[in-house]
């Protein structure tokens, strides 16, 4: 983060570079992606001073939900945007998550 960057420029900077990020796992053919999954919808949630960004797919006949925060920032934009997406991904393909008993729930990362 710059010195001078205020929140709202950081969110929303987070915002477009996240969704870009997101969006590409959902790409057809994408051989590091989410392939055959769907993005339902990516989201910026103001809670107080902090802002969340949430982020829920299907893939593989499930629904995932996942949420991290984005401001207060712990970490500068670009690695933040990094770790969003990826920590997404790679807790979906390595199944580190825990599916409920009922099968329309979401699975949250």
């Amino acid at each position: 983060m710059e010195a001078e960057e205020t929140r709202d420029a950081y969110v929303e900077r987070f915002r477009v570079l996240a969704h870009e990020g997101i969006a590409e796992l959902f790409v057809p053919g994408s051989m590091a992606g989410l392939a055959g999954g769907h993005l339902e919808r990516f989201a910026l949630v103001e809670k107080g001073e902090e802002v969340q960004a949430e982020t829920s797919f299907s893939y593989r006949d499930l629904r995932f939900h996942y949420t991290r925060g984005v401001w207060p920032p712990d970490f500068p934009l670009e690695i933040k945007v990094a770790l969003y997406v990826e920590h997404l991904r790679e807790r979906v393909l390595t199944r580190r998550y825990t599916v409920g008993a009922d099968g329309g729930a979401d699975v949250l990362l």
